[in-house]
């Protein structure tokens, strides 16, 4: 298992992220529950028939069936099971990976500790944890960064206006080449973002950028908060 530092909440909430991967992990997708155990059943009688343990997406699917161990049934069994009994958490399922997000850390390092197929860790360092959780909208950097704003952009278009001004200004902005370029194309960036490197040129900024503005994080300093 891989530790990695927390540096901003995960969903605007929590602290902590267990990583694991698991052939079926996407079945807890929505946190269906329900469904996951109507899957986990049918895997179940066929283990227990002495059949191949295996998934078919769908009836008429032309996709390979998706092969399972018993690790990966019992994984899955024991995933349910703390999933029934906790209640505030949220997963994220991307096919085999499954992200777990929660502020219990004790649970999550106990089902850290009952599965094989643990991947990585996020928890914060404990200098940040109030700060983190007094203020969704902080990112934390640990080395030397001198933009202080991270602006995510909305699904409006960007004013062209910009794209001349961000230009000039590389020592006021940071724009990666193919955002500069999609603004001059189209003008719509959805999702993405930029750094803007103090809050005068943020004021500066929100000339342009205003009317598609999805979301603003202030960065903070590791080294500042240990002081």
């Amino acid at each position: 298992m891989i530790k990695y530092e927390t540096t901003k909440l995960f969903y605007d909430k929590y602290l902590y992220k267990l990583g694991i991967t698991n052939p079926l992990g996407f079945i807890f997708r929505n946190k269906n529950l329900s469904h996951a155990r109507s899957i986990i059943d049918k895997l179940h009688l066929n283990q227990e028939s002495g059949e191949p343990i295996r998934y078919k997406l769908s009836a008429d699917s032309h996709r390979t069936p998706i092969d399972l161990t018993v690790e990966d049934v019992h994984d899955l069994k024991y995933l349910l099971t703390e999933f029934r009994e906790e209640k505030d958490f949220v997963v994220r399922c991307e096919q085999r990976s499954v992200g777990i997000f929660s502020n219990n850390e004790e649970w999550l390092k106990r089902i850290g500790k009952k599965l094989d197929c643990v991947c990585d860790f996020y928890t914060p360092e404990d200098s940040t944890i109030n700060l983190l959780l007094d203020n969704k909208n902080i990112l934390i950097k640990n080395k030397p960064f001198k933009f202080k704003y991270k602006v995510t952009l909305g699904q409006g278009s960007v004013d062209r206006n910009f794209y001349d001004w961000a230009k000039m200004n590389p020592d006021k902005v940071r724009v990666s080449p193919g955002l500069l370029k999609r603004i001059h194309e189209t003008g719509y960036v959805s999702g993405k973002y930029l750094y803007l490197r103090d809050e005068k040129v943020f004021t500066l900024a929100m000339l342009f950028l205003s009317a598609n503005i999805s979301r603003v994080d202030r960065i903070v300093l590791k080294q500042d908060v240990d002081k």
